[in-house]
């Protein structure tokens, strides 16, 4: 019996042992510095992380090693080009956007920011040729590029004057008409707080006066001439108000004339 009594023991304890956790193992002190580390970023994620804080400087240095190390990576070239059009180079921004459409001529952002610097640097040619690559491939609906959103297509400063400090302006193009007004282009200037203060927009004259309280559009004091058949309008609105600023014919106008024509407003105000 006593004999068994050991078996019996043996067997339980046995079977404690087995549903018992194996002690875990001990961890290094190298361990714990893996499991805490964090990951290293990509040069090119860093480089993006520091696009998006607006720090180009810092964005230009690491692209430009990351270029000079991989001379075939588009991202690279492209991250380059957007930190020089950040510093407002814009000479150099075209050269780089210009490889980028060269390796990948289907890269849509790279041919809307080439927009905006053929603008800052005066070329139109160059700015309409290249608004009409963005026109074509909407109209043959590719990939990538939506007919229903808009492009920043120019940017300028006004210089400051009649009391008022200078003033950036952005200029949005819609491809397709938008909103009750149909705006094809839009000259928007915001408050530091990222609000819109004040615009300027070509539209439909008649879907404009539609929508404006009266029914009409006023022309800053001047008598309104009689109804004619018109189709575009050069409007200006702020929170306190809004008037025309030119009339046009049943022909859209140049963006070049539309430019020119919003500059010497605003310069007058």
């Amino acid at each position: 019996m006593r004999w068994a009594g050991c078996v019996v023991s043996v067997m339980v304890a046995a079977a404690m042992a087995a549903q018992s956790p194996e002690p875990a193992p001990a961890h290094s002190a190298y361990d714990a510095v893996v499991a805490n580390a964090k990951p290293v970023a990509t040069p090119i994620v860093a480089g993006k992380s520091a696009l998006a804080a607006k720090q180009f400087l810092l964005a230009k240095r690491i692209f430009t090693g990351e270029v000079k190390a991989h001379p075939d990576e588009t991202e690279a070239e492209l991250g380059l080009a957007d930190a020089e059009l950040g510093l407002h180079e814009y000479e150099a921004a075209e050269l780089e956007y210009r490889k980028v459409v060269a390796a990948q001529p289907e890269m849509w952002q790279a041919h809307k920011n080439l927009v905006i610097v053929e603008a800052a640097l005066g070329r139109w040619e160059e700015f309409d040729r290249e608004r009409a690559v963005l026109r074509g491939a909407r109209e043959r609906g590719a990939p990538g590029i939506s007919a229903r959103e808009s492009d920043v297509i120019d940017s300028f400063v006004v210089p400051a004057g009649h009391g008022r400090p200078a003033q950036r302006w952005i200029v949005r193009e819609y491809f397709e008409p938008v909103g009750r007004s149909l705006t094809r282009y839009n000259f928007e200037h915001f408050s530091a707080a990222g609000k819109a203060e004040e615009y300027v927009s070509l539209e439909s004259e008649e879907a404009a006066k539609a929508v404006v309280v009266g029914g009409a559009v006023a022309i800053g004091g001047e008598a309104k001439p009689a109804p004619v058949e018109i189709g575009f309008a050069l409007n200006w609105y702020t929170g306190k108000g809004h008037g025309t600023i030119a009339e046009y014919g049943a022909v859209e106008p140049g963006y070049e004339d539309v430019r020119a024509r919003v500059l010497r407003w605003l310069r007058t105000q």
